[in-house]
């Protein structure tokens, strides 16, 4: 444990991607499914609560990492977070599918455990993220760690996408809350165990503290990242609007039952593990730009399936193509990030991790404040009524099309334009 290129390290950092990706994923996937379909909650005042939220997450990502960066103690600068703050991110948790209240209170019930979640969440998170350039430092070490971390990481989005309608259906909604709970608790235990003792998490912090607004303002001027975050932004948007339809698509277009919901999200991330060593091949003889294009514009292809789809086998389908490309964006974007990190450190003579996810983070999480708008305004324009039988106007069926289908293709679409050949001082796909 001592080595951090050791495969026992590898393989208890990856495991940090069972808790992140089960919590993120089952949060922006099934939340608002059941705070608004199941629960009959308000959709306009559990939307706003949303954004507030969002805005709440956005603020705290670059204090985090900015404060992650600053600290110093015998454990280094990321592992006390981590120990100190993944045992309350579980149990908070599970009270978000727990509500202690009544139908009359859920709104602030929500909005205080997200607030509750959220700063949680991210005290663990950014990191456990930060972490990575820290511990690994050799592109052949990164590469096998990444291979570790999204096959994980691929996994748990299944646990937490797929998993869960199967979960409620059969125990409810509070044992499947538990259950996903506990698993990525013991994710983040193996990260502390891993982490602890390792010599490249006891870097000192800079001797000199700087001002609060410039790790923000240096990491924003350095080459590349400007167009990472905005390629980033776009897409992962995807990923969290096409998870957040997809309960409504099933119940009120395609009519599925949970098992067939649960194997239609399963096949995305099943193709997606079955990708990884094919992109971590290709990506070396490709390189950097060549492959996240191509990762991108297949994703893209299969969200024009799900616009076409109109049985569960087109549906699935379609998942599967989305998973071809979801397998290859999931390996490039930690690497990148950590090659822009490695290239600020060796101009500026300091390592920002924490300032650079701190960011990274800010950024993506408005992601989430404009997926509650557009969700929102789709669903009042078109007049969505909650109801068990899975009956909805042709209205509605097609709005949940373009949230499936018609937006995502845009921002990807737009995500590719921003990955173009550009002046140098954006990204350029070293």
């Amino acid at each position: 444990m001592r080595n951090s290129d050791g495969a026992a390290a590898r393989i208890a950092y990856g495991l940090g991607n069972l808790g992140t990706n089960i919590y993120s994923q089952a949060f922006a996937t099934f939340i608002l499914f059941f705070y608004v379909d199941h629960l009959r909650a308000p959709i306009g005042p559990i939307t706003l609560a949303m954004t507030i939220q969002s805005v709440w997450h956005a603020v705290l990502n670059p204090l985090m990492g900015l404060w992650s960066d600053r600290t110093r103690s015998r454990w280094g600068r990321r592992i006390p977070y981590i120990a100190a703050g993944f045992l309350p991110l579980g149990l908070v948790f599970w009270l978000l599918w727990h509500p202690l209240v009544g139908q009359h209170g859920l709104v602030w019930y929500f909005l205080i455990m997200v607030a509750l979640f959220d700063g949680l969440y991210l005290m663990v998170v950014i990191n456990w993220t930060s972490l990575f350039p820290e511990m690994f430092r050799s592109l052949k070490s990164r590469a096998e760690v990444a291979r570790w971390r999204q096959g994980i990481g691929i996994v748990a989005l299944m646990i937490g996408v797929s998993l869960p309608p199967i979960l409620y259906g059969r125990f409810g909604w509070s044992t499947m809350g538990a259950l996903l709970a506990v698993v990525g608790t013991l994710g983040f235990l193996a990260v502390v165990w891993g982490g602890r003792g390792n010599p490249q998490t006891t870097m000192p912090a800079p001797t000199t503290p700087e001002p609060l607004w410039h790790p923000f303002w240096a990491v924003l001027k350095e080459p590349g990242f400007i167009r990472y975050l905005t390629m980033n932004f776009l897409v992962q948007f995807v990923l969290v609007l096409i998870p957040a339809a997809m309960p409504f698509f099933g119940k009120y277009v395609l009519h599925l039952r949970h098992s067939q919901l649960s194997l239609m999200l399963a096949s995305a991330f099943i193709v997606a593990i079955l990708t990884v060593y094919p992109w971590s091949r290709l990506i070396p003889r490709w390189g950097s730009r060549r492959s996240l294009t191509t990762a991108v514009g297949i994703m893209t292809v299969a969200v024009l399936l799900y616009f076409a789809a109109h049985r569960f086998a087109m549906g699935v389908m379609a998942s599967m193509v989305l998973g071809v490309g979801l397998g290859g964006f999931l390996m490039l974007i930690d690497i990148v990030m950590a090659e822009i990190i490695d290239a600020h450190a060796a101009r500026q003579g300091v390592r920002r991790e924490g300032a650079f996810y701190g960011v990274n983070g800010f950024i993506l999480r408005f992601g989430t404040t404009l997926e509650a708008l557009i969700i929102y305004l789709v669903f009042h324009v078109t007049g969505y009524h909650a109801n068990s039988a899975g009956i909805a106007s042709p209205d509605v069926r097609l709005g949940i099309r373009l949230l499936m289908a018609g937006i995502p293709a845009v921002a990807l679409l737009g995500a590719l334009w921003a990955f173009r050949p550009g002046p140098s001082r954006f990204f350029d796909g070293r």
